[in-house]
């Protein structure tokens, strides 16, 4: 038995019928992640997210809208321990308690500078800003949900060992991945992995 709904973080096993049950009761268009079109949206809870690609019977998502709006980064430009991080993880934790545990993957985030420094490592998360990379990678998906506001990215520009803690990649109301210092104020868009079996309303 693959499905299964998470009341208070216990699973509780549902049939196929059972599924479609539910959903006629409530008339919610209940549809499994695998069958949502990557460049598409669906909702987890009450997030609406991008698909924005499947790798290895996973879906990558990025949530549409700006979880935070004005936040600064945090004390400098290291994602690691970073408020925007923090905020991450608290969105993690809640995605987790919609879809299970099980369902919601680690991933590493790499926090290789734009300059090449490697100084801050590759750390693991549930939940994590883009880095710069995916941002580049996923651009086309990405300016079909273009926002109104600036958004962080978990790049930093360099670090301390070129002599600069300060400036980190974001994403223009363009569309443009540009430089920001951790102090101004930017949006938090969370990223995270899902498995693909599960059932997401659309």
């Amino acid at each position: 038995m693959n499905n299964y709904i998470c009341i208070n973080n216990q699973k509780i096993g549902l049939s196929e019928d059972q599924v479609q049950q539910i959903r006629g009761s409530f008339g919610l268009p209940l549809v499994k992640l695998e069958d949502v079109p990557v460049g598409e949206t669906c909702k987890v809870g009450n997030h609406e997210m991008i698909v924005l690609d499947r790798v290895d019977g996973a879906s990558l998502l990025l949530r549409k809208e700006l979880l935070r709006d004005a936040e600064e980064f945090g004390t400098n430009n290291n994602y690691d321990g970073s408020f925007a991080d923090e905020i991450c993880n608290e969105f993690a934790k809640e995605i987790a308690e919609i879809v299970g545990e099980d369902n919601i993957l680690l991933h590493d985030v790499d926090l290789t500078a734009d300059d090449g420094l490697k100084d801050y490592g590759i750390i693991r998360r549930k939940a994590s800003l883009l880095t710069a990379e995916p941002a580049r990678r996923y651009v086309d998906i990405l300016d079909k949900y273009k926002l109104d506001a600036w958004w962080w990215l978990a790049t930093p520009y360099s670090t301390p060992k070129h002599g600069n803690s300060s400036w980190i990649k974001c994403v223009s109301p363009a569309g443009n991945v540009c430089n920001c210092s951790y102090f101004n104020v930017s949006g938090v868009r969370p990223f995270c992995i899902l498995k693909s079996n599960i059932f997401v309303s659309k």
